[in-house]
């Protein structure tokens, strides 16, 4: 695997690096990788992730979400299904066990991680991510991102024996975490598996499920191993949109899978010229070979509120979103930029794609829980209304959209693709959407469950199967180790 390299002048370096400590912020980051030879990681490519089929763990040690794990064990043990890679990818985390040695492959399916561990303690880790692929065949398709949750025993289970009197404090305690546990469960089926948008398309008897996790959730010792135990049965979901919120921490059931990127920011960045970057440098503005140029890394900001100044100018006061949108009414061609957006608020979105249109126009069917009918079939159509500004971008746009886009960034697509002078361009989407809603009980276990299938207009679902380009332009990770192969196309097109 690489680490990312920058060249160019110095203040290209540090925005770079800047742009760099973002995604980092926004994806996962690297705790440890285990390298091998480059080239025998680069040789799966996007004909192994179509054709063979990737690695899955098929046992760990200790196991998904037990929670009286032995503090005295030494190290994790990972076993996969198929020979593997002499290489590793384990994320970082706030509860990530101490290593106290280098990880080591016992033969070609088993990985060994020496660790120090401590009693009483919630430990995660994160095997691989959407971007590093450590773990990986023999044919370099890679493991999707999988966690690995446990705790420990406290310090007291180990030397003082549970009281067998019942007015004990902690039998009472027991019993009273007991009642509160069959509260939480009944809570629970009252709006799961119904209320669960994509419950149907899963292929799984989840009443059955509940009924057969039903006591190790109710006999659960604390609100944490209530919501592990309940994680390990919502994980078989494997929905990015649906997790678990309990005391601060957050337990995921799916993960974003590898994606090959389409983007290098390095050679994008040496091209663009005027430069304006907004705040955090979310967002970039200016031109590439007298072309409007401006690309929105994520949908967590209001973008009206955005101050974008002249890059390396730092007595610049900056300009408005409103200023940069006028600036490009002088040019004929603008490129909006959305491929390293994985989305956010769609409100934001929303505000943004307004610039672009005159009328209203719908852009998304969702389908949601209906409580007339107890069933997923209300259907809702989403509208797209111009901005009160009178600002209105008339020229030729070119969406630049990709296998990183998903979430209210599809919805942004499906948005600019409503538009006569926008087109699309570049590869599909990820294929993922759920408007989480939270659903809390009475243990303080929250749940955040999707509430909507969303649609585009001609009837196709967006979980699993994303958005489809109006010009598909497709390219692999390695296409874009020297050069944006898409921004060059891109401009050949429009000149």
């Amino acid at each position: 695997m690489r680490n990312l390299q920058f060249s160019g002048e110095a203040g290209l370096r540090i925005i770079l690096l800047e742009l760099f400590k973002i995604m980092k912020r926004l994806f996962l980051t690297l705790v440890f990788v285990g390298l091998v030879c480059e080239g025998a990681m680069a040789q799966g490519g996007v004909k192994a992730l179509g054709v063979v089929s990737g690695p899955r763990v098929v046992s760990t040690v200790p196991a998904f979400g037990d929670c009286e794990v032995d503090p005295g064990l030494t190290k994790i043990v990972i076993r996969f299904d198929q020979d593997m890679m002499p290489s590793y990818s384990v994320m970082n985390s706030d509860n990530f066990p101490q290593v106290t040695g280098k990880p080591v492959w016992d033969d070609k399916r088993t990985l060994s991680i020496p660790v120090k561990l401590f009693p009483g303690k919630l430990y995660t880790m994160q095997l691989n991510s959407s971007r590093t692929w450590g773990f990986s065949n023999l044919e370099g398709v890679p493991l999707n991102p999988v966690d690995l949750l446990f705790q420990t025993k406290p310090a007291s289970n180990n030397t003082t024996p549970a009281s067998d009197d019942p007015t004990s404090a902690s039998n009472n305690s027991a019993s009273s975490m007991t009642k509160l546990n069959k509260k939480s469960f009944a809570e629970f089926k009252k709006f799961f598996p119904k209320e669960y948008s994509y419950a149907s398309l899963k292929g799984l008897d989840w009443n059955a499920l509940l009924k057969e996790s039903k006591d190790e959730l109710v006999n659960s010792k604390t609100n944490t191993e209530f919501a592990l135990k309940l994680i390990k049965l919502l994980r078989k979901s494997d929905d990015a949109h649906l997790w678990i919120d309990v005391d601060g921490k957050r337990f995921e059931t799916g993960k974003i899978k590898p994606i090959e990127e389409n983007v290098n920011m390095n050679h994008l960045f040496t091209l663009l010229q005027n430069r304006r970057v907004g705040d955090n440098l979310m967002s970039v503005a200016g031109e590439i070979d007298g072309v409007g140029y401006i690309a929105i890394r994520g949908w967590t900001a209001d973008i009206n509120k955005f101050v974008f100044k002249t890059w390396g100018d730092e007595k610049d006061p900056g300009i408005s979103i409103d200023d940069v949108m006028r600036n490009f009414s002088d040019y004929s061609d603008l490129i909006i930029d959305v491929r390293e957006n994985s989305g956010g608020n769609e409100a934001y979105a929303k505000n943004f794609a307004s610039y672009f249109i005159k009328d209203s126009v719908t852009f998304e069917k969702v389908v949601c829980y209906n409580e007339k009918s107890g069933l997923i079939d209300f259907v809702h159509y989403k509208k797209l209304y111009p901005n009160k500004k009178g600002l209105n971008y008339s020229g030729n746009i070119y969406v630049l959209s990709g296998p990183v886009v998903m979430s209210s960034n599809e919805s942004f697509v499906l948005m600019m693709k409503q538009i006569p002078n926008a087109k699309v361009v570049g590869m599909k989407t990820y294929g993922s959407s759920g408007n989480p809603v939270p659903h809390k009980l009475s243990n303080g276990v929250t749940v955040f469950l999707p509430s909507w299938q969303a649609y585009t207009l001609d009837g196709k679902l967006i979980e699993g199967c994303g958005v489809e380009p109006d010009i598909e332009i497709v390219t692999s990770r390695k296409d874009f180790e020297k050069e944006d192969i898409l921004i060059r196309k891109v401009l050949k097109m429009i000149k």
